[in-house]
């Protein structure tokens, strides 16, 4: 079977929703609660997945915009989805976080695949940026208990770690601030990785801007001797695009 004769992807369940809270994590970083009787169809499948948030088009005869994020948690006894949306200026995403309040409706399309922890690893390095942290929290708080994890976020301030509101006890955090006018998105981040320390074993989940997150699974390959089946990473934003594929996995 050719591409072109391959069946089209099944669409995924979409969930009509309410806003039921909303509230400031950091200067940042804004929690909004969804809930509605469509959530009871809504299957959690595991840490990092993705949902796809459907924004209402420039007109009405336009097709929703979409932008995918990270479920930060379910809970199927009450039917609430909470996710954490970055404020980080103009974007249909970014607008609509920036005005949302409780009552509004949305919908919700997901969820999709997510992070399939290998049971027999016991060191992880987890890196990202603030985009990120809805991700890497979901991790940390899948990873077994004797694991031991490196946690590294490039931040815009330091705040904005807050965000971060899981803990592991084999976890250690690293803030990397990245102050106004300074370090390319991404670099400090870089660095980062190419001090730290990768045992035998270890297991990388990396997610920020594309370029960077290119740079660095080069690095990983290349470089350091990894195996692919050892690392995830992920583009979530490109710098410079406003509509970045959501399918970006680092690889050239």
């Amino acid at each position: 079977m050719t591409t072109s004769d391959a069946p089209p992807k099944p669409k995924k369940a979409r969930h009509a929703v309410t806003v039921k809270s909303v509230t400031d994590v950091t200067p940042r970083m804004r929690r909004i609660v969804f809930t509605g009787e469509a959530l009871s169809a809504f299957e959690w499948s595991g840490p990092a997945a993705h949902i796809k948030l459907l924004f209402a088009g420039e007109t009405p005869e336009s097709k929703p915009v979409m932008r995918t994020y990270t479920p930060r948690r379910f809970d199927a006894a009450t039917c609430e989805l909470t996710v954490d949306m970055v404020l980080h200026g103009e974007g249909p995403a970014a607008s609509w976080a920036a005005q949302a309040e409780a009552g509004q409706p949305l919908t919700i399309a997901g969820p999709g695949r997510a992070y399939a922890l290998d049971d027999a690893a016991t060191h992880w390095v987890l890196a990202g940026d603030d985009t990120a942290i809805p991700a890497l929290a979901t991790i940390l708080e899948s990873l077994p208990a004797h694991a031991t994890a490196e946690v590294f976020l490039e931040l815009p301030a330091f705040e904005e770690a807050a965000a971060l509101d899981a803990a592991h006890p084999g976890a250690r955090l690293t803030r990397l601030v990245r102050a106004d006018g300074g370090a390319e998105p991404g670099s400090m981040l870089e660095a980062a990785i190419r001090s730290a320390s990768l045992p035998e074993g270890v297991r990388l989940y990396v997610a920020a801007e594309a370029g960077a997150i290119r740079r660095i699974r080069r690095h990983l390959l290349q470089e350091r001797g990894m195996a692919p089946a050892q690392m995830v990473t992920r583009g979530y934003w490109k710098l410079g695009e406003t509509d970045h594929p959501d399918r970006d996995y680092g690889e050239d």
